[in-house]
């Protein structure tokens, strides 16, 4: 079990760490990525056209209200605002700005300084100064209370005090609005501050924003005040435009932090180019100077090393003396650079199927192997075991060396020499991912017989071994072990001529001289760089080798030198602190391409970044630097005077920040309102998660305040599309409860589960700790949000899933950081989804790119698990259980009939007959055959295999209609008997459903407090249950909560269906519940699993789509709807391929009429499908859009009315599709 609580693989902490620009140029120009990102730069050139206003004012239908938080049901709220992988900041039930996650951090601190207030004077009273939050600011008093609306997308808080002569409310959101991915994923948090004068005397307001500059931060804990270790240089500046106002915010670059230089265009994105690499106070020569520069001269670029020291000069020099040749001496063994383990047996899993090729996910860097392949057994973590056994050989000469490093546990993370079947030499590592040398003087056996094993034992804490590049040799084989490793490459590929070199000194008040070869440039920053000591380098002579000096001192010692590093290029600075104004220029000058204009480089580190705050409003002050609560309260007494005589730049000392404020006055006279709308905004570009760099919001803004600038010019039409949707959501007449869960747990695609990669790729965790990577087939199976709201991103997922990860044989990754096997269930839902992103798209060409993929993974399905075409899966089946299942169950067994349902249905649109018959064969066969022998007259059961797993046998297992839910989603129809179905869910109802947990053990996590209940995962009604059973049978999970449910409504089992939900949703109802796995838990947008925001609750998006009966494909122009949820009297938001809007129905003795008011894009629209009731035979059917007749043909199956347009149909925003049965 690991620390989250799960027991699947592959689940470590999650390590962002840069990447090389050329590993990203490698991505970015793989087929797969390139695809995903040529769809993400096409709805980014829609975003433009979006950017306008609502056309019309839809009728007023009535309101389901959102859900409000009042008293002790605030105390666990937080409703992250923030774009589709952008990070977020949360605004909680104090009205706080209480996380910050826009850092590409994954912890939860608290930014202070960041906050919204209100000064407020009636008449001749006197002012009153508000913190708009229930917790004070320094001196500044907070309200008395709030109520907190959470409809997300947006918060609206209504604040309450007696001593404010206005009434003051909130609504904080970042733009939603489906289908538009582009605008629904900037990055910013946005809010509207309403003043309402409800006295008899004018008053004048004033509406403040503040907000630190926490550009250095990272994200990272210790922040006191100003004051923390990464701030220092931090730049705050006004900016005045037509209609708005912002303080701008970044940081100095210096003193520079070791990482990639990065050249980007005016617009944001990436300029192809060499790659160039800053190594800020190298030193001397240690490990990871070395690598860089050995893999510079590797593959080429130009990398930058200041601060060098004689101690790097003089490593160089003792690692090239070592450089005879050795050849004689010794030979190697092996180096583990090939692609498998020839001339070894492994056994167990810690190796792999072949070598590592350095640090693993989750691991701590390794270094010093030689070459690019050793072994590594964390390359699973630290978990798995095995054995790797060498080829016998002969012992010949004096020593054994080798590489090692890992774990040191004796006789368990180790090597070991065996000769005559006993261990006759061993070494362990030393707790250290770092490679050393070591070796064996093994004379004493010599002429003998002897195999080497890598033996990893342990499964704890570093419970690995790391081996590399084991040599024979005559002598200490040190030198031997050295070549090749990034160490010597370095020294060997550094070709400067030098005698000594020595620490020197500049006298005061000397100036260094720039040489013929320096840029022009640099000489109006000459004074930039104070230089006091130096390396002195004697013997050195410009031109030598391809060295020439570029700075030097007036007596003519180099300070900064160019020349070749291998296939790279290297500036070596010889003193400390070379700042970026010199620095930039000269990595500018080596690159070799000149810049164009708007071109610049910009730092690469992690911490490099921009913010923003404005304020969109005419009239604005804005406060560059305030620290102190007192000045701010100045500066809401009298923003404009206290603005003007601060100035408009600022810039803070080492190791502090500034904080920024902007202030709105206004006067209000009784019974008027002004609403005045805020934002903060970042852009913090430099970050690796995995093999994926970046952000894709960097190829859009080239800082924060372009992003604000972007606002600027559609914040109304934002809002009011935003607003839209929202409206739409809650006219719907669904159950409260429904609306509650669905529209809550959307925030889980916009929060900290998600990113969004530059190279195109999006990535999802299962939940919000980094735990565990990474668009986990089996978690994403139950989730339906993000591909009915934004299809681009379901779609991404399946270039992911059928292009970019999947396996040459057909099997799909069930983990995307690296390749994996096949999960079952999600190898299912993989194919269940492309289904879905057809549907949902305009044309075909979405399926054409994936369906080689989706074809290949059909027949590996039933190649490994239904050999003998019988349409039941068997033997040892992976799923989302973090175990195997094993043998016949309807679990997987369903999920593989609604899969080669849907396959059977591409492969018919791709023109595939032969493999829509094969497969119709075996679905039809498995149909029959599943509910024959697993149906125990009250639900289905497994049989397992003679060789069993964690099985459930005789249980009532929740998701046992799994394949169902899904099929009834994609109109698949019934996979099993109707009835069966029914009773089977009754079953689940009575035996899994509990009302509360006194006396029952959660295991192995407890999610749910003992007065609270829920949907257990399976039970054993009738005795049977298994050693060892499905690991989480004892716990709750919402999103399997919500998918039964869903199955329940498509039955018509509305109140069983509203009891789960409802149940549900009451356990996340604002009050803080303490002791759960991954909580506190009771925050209604964080439903706990493995991690908050846990991506599985996005099932609960699939209580809409049964409660409506959406009937969708988007190519064949097929928009239906057959309502479970009050067929007399319905109204619904509905997605489609290119629009959304409200669905109605109303049903009269005589008539049904059907209103698809299209409230946001276009529908194309060939067939329209409904259901009328049962023994109605309609006389008459007549379609209109926008009042104006279509000719449309009327065909009938038993319920189902069908009517077919004589003439495809467009529709646009604004209009409204009316259809009206007569009987």
């Amino acid at each position: 079990m690991r620390e989250c609580g799960c027991a699947g693989r592959q689940c470590e902490k999650v390590q962002f760490t840069e990447l090389t620009r050329r590993a990203f140029l490698g991505r970015v120009t793989s087929g797969a990525a390139a695809m995903a990102l040529a769809s993400q730069l096409r709805w980014l050139e829609q975003a433009a056209a979006a950017g306008c206003a609502p056309r019309v004012t839809w009728p007023d239908y009535p309101v389901t209200p959102a859900r409000v938080y009042r008293d002790q049901h605030l105390q666990a709220v937080a409703m992250p605002l923030g774009g589709i992988g952008t990070g977020s900041i949360w605004l909680d039930g104090q009205g706080r700005l209480s996380v910050w996650q826009i850092f590409n951090n994954l912890s939860e601190p608290r930014i202070p300084g960041g906050f919204l207030a209100i000064q407020a004077k009636a008449g001749d009273g006197p002012p009153v100064v508000r913190v708009l939050q229930t917790e004070a600011e320094g001196p500044l008093q907070p309200v008395q209370s709030l109520e907190y609306e959470g409809g997300y997308p947006i918060a609206r808080l209504t604040f309450h005090d007696e001593a404010l002569p206005v009434q003051v409310t909130l609504e904080g959101f970042n733009p939603l609005i489906p289908l538009d991915t582009a605008d629904s994923s900037i990055p910013c948090a946005v809010f509207r501050l309403t003043a309402r004068n409800v006295g008899a005397a004018p008053v004048e307001v004033s509406l403040l924003a503040t907000l630190q500059n926490a550009v250095g931060s990272r994200g990272e804990s210790g922040i006191e005040g100003v004051r923390a270790a990464g701030y220092g240089g931090n730049h705050n500046r006004v900016v005045r435009e037509a209609g708005w106002t912002a303080v701008a915010m970044d940081k100095s670059p210096d003193p520079m932090q070791t990482g990639r230089v990065i050249v980007r265009s005016a617009a944001g994105p990436e300029v192809e180019g060499s790659e160039l690499f800053w190594l800020s106070g190298a030193g001397a020569l240690s490990r990871d100077v070395a690598e860089v520069l050995a893999d510079f001269a590797a593959e080429g670029g130009t990398v930058l090393a200041d601060g060098l020291t004689p101690a790097f000069f003089e490593a160089v020099a003792a690692l090239r003396d070592q450089s005879r040749d050795l050849s004689q001496l010794g030979e190697v063994f092996e180096d583990f650079e090939r692609a498998s383990y020839e001339g070894w047996t492994t056994s167990g899993d810690a190796f792999g199927k072949r070598p590592s090729r350095g640090t693993e996910f989750g691991q701590q860097k390794v270094s010093g192997f030689a070459g690019r392949g050793l072994v590594n057994t964390f390359i699973a973590g630290d978990g798995p075991q095995g054995v790797a056994t060498s080829k016998p050989f002969r012992i010949e000469r004096r020593y054994i060396g080798f590489l090692i490093g890992g774990g040191a546990h004796a006789g368990e993370t180790c090597i070991n020499l065996r000769v005559d079947d006993k261990v006759v030499c061993t070494a362990v590592g030393k707790n250290v991912e770092a490679l050393e040398p070591a070796s064996w003087d093994v004379s004493a056996w010599k002429g003998k017989q002897g195999v080497l094993e890598i033996v990893d034992r342990h499964s704890g804490a570093w419970g690995h071994i790391n081996i590399d590049q084991i040599v024979f040799s005559d002598i200490p084989p040190d030198p031997l072990l050295r070549q090749g490793t990034a160490i010597h490459a370095a020294a060997q590929a550094i070709g400067l001529a030098w005698q000594t070199a020595d620490d020197a000194a500049i006298r005061e008040g000397q100036q260094v001289v720039m040489t013929e070869h320096c840029p022009e440039e640099m000489k109006s920053r000459m004074r930039d760089w104070p230089i006091a000591g130096y390396t002195r380098l004697r013997g050195f002579a410009s031109g030598q080798n391809g060295y020439r000096s570029l700075v030097a001192t007036p007596e003519g010692d180099p300070l900064i030198l160019e020349g070749p590093l291998g296939k790279g290029r290297i500036i070596l600075a010889l003193a400390p602190g070379l700042p970026w104004s010199w620095g930039s220029v000269l990595l500018a000058a080596a690159r070799g391409t000149p810049l164009k204009d708007g071109d610049r480089l910009v730092p690469g580190h992690l911490g490099w970044g921009s913010m923003a705050l404005a304020a969109f409003a005419q009239d604005t002050a804005a406060l560059a630097a305030w620290s102190e609560g007192e000045q701010l309260r100045q500066f809401a007494a009298d923003p404009r005077g206290v603005a003007q005589a601060a100035g408009d730049e600022a810039a803070s000392p080492a190791g502090e920040t500034i904080n920024g404020a902007i202030a709105v006055p206004f006067s209000l006279p009784p019974g008027q309102e002004r609403t005045v709308s805020f934002a903060i905004t970042w852009h913090f570009p430099n970050v690796q998660r995995f093999q994926h760099p970046g952000n894709l919001y960097s190829r859009r803004w080239p800082d924060a305040l372009g992003v604000a600038g972007y606002l600027a010019e559609r914040i109304d039409s934002l809002w009011e599309r935003t607003r839209l949707y929202h409206q739409t959501v809650y006219q719907s007449n669904l159950p409260e409860e429904f609306l509650d869960a669905m529209a809550s747990q959307t925030v889980i695609l916009r929060g900290p589960t998600c990113f969004w990669s530059e190279d195109g790729y999006f990535g999802g965790f299962e939940g919000s700790y980094g735990c565990c990577p990474l668009n986990c087939t089996h978690v994403w199976n139950y989730a339906q949000t993000h591909a009915r709201l934004f299809p681009d991103v379901g779609r991404n997922m399946r270039v992911s899933d059928f292009v970019t990860y999947l396996h040459e044989t057909g099997e799909t990754s069930h983990r995307q950081h690296t390749r994996h096997e096949a999960f079952i269930d999600g190898h299912c839902a993989c194919i269940e989804g492309a289904y879905r992103e057809y549907q949902l798209s305009p044309d075909t060409k979405p399926l054409e790119e994936v369906w080689p993929g989706v074809k290949k993974a059909v027949d590996w399905m039933i190649a490994n698990f239904d050999k003998d075409l019988q349409g039941m899966p068997v033997g040892h089946q992976l799923n989302t259980y973090d175990c195997a299942v094993s043998g016949r169950n309807t679990f997987i067994g369903s999920q593989y009939l609604s899969a080669l349902a849907a396959a059977e249905r591409m492969a018919s649109i791709m023109n595939d007959g032969p493999a829509a018959d094969r497969w119709r064969a075996v679905r039809e066969t498995g149909m029959k055959n599943q509910d024959q022998q697993l149906w125990n007259g009250e639900y289905y059961i497994q049989i397992p295999d003679p060789r069993p797993a964690h099985d459930y046998n005789t249980g009532c297992h929740s998701d046992q209609l799994l394949g169902q839910w899904w099929a009834h989603m994609l109109g698949l129809g019934y996979l099993y008997p109707p009835e069966r179905i029914r009773t089977a869910l009754e079953a689940v109802m009575k035996h899994n459903f509990r009302e509360q947990f006194h006396g029952f053990t959660q295991v192995p996590r407890r999610y749910i407090p003992d007065d609270e209940g829920g949907l257990l995962m399976c039970t054993w009604p009738h005795g049977g249950r298994p050693q060892p059973f499905i690991i989480y049978a004892d716990e709750v999970w919402t999103g399997i909560e919500y998918a039964v449910a869903a199955a329940m409504i498509y039955e018509g089992m509305i109140e069983p269906a509203r009891r789960i939900v409802t149940m549900a949703r009451s356990r996340y109802d604002g009050r803080q519940r303490d002791g759960l796995n991954s909580g506190p838990g009771g925050n209604p947008f964080n439903e706990l699993e493995c991690g908050k925001f846990y991506a599985r609750a996005m099932s609960s998006w699939s209580l809409l789509i049964a409660a409506q009966g959406l009937v969708l494909e988007g190519p064949r122009g097929l928009l239906g709807f057959k309502p479970k949820w009050q067929p007399e009297d319905h109204r619904s938001f509905f997605t489609a391929a290119e629009g959304w809007g409200l669905f109605v129905q109303r049903r009269e003795p005589n008539c049904q009429a059907e209103r698809i008011e299209l409230r946001h894009g276009r529908l194309r629209l060939k067939e329209l499908a409904f259901e009328l009731p049962d023994g109605q035979k309609p006389v008459t059917a007549t379609v209109t859009v926008d009042g104006k007749p279509l000719a449309a043909t009327l065909n009938r199956e038993q319920r189902q009315a069908t009517l077919v347009l004589n003439a495809e149909s467009t529709v646009a925003e604004g209009q409204a599709v009316e259809v009206r049965f007569d009987y």
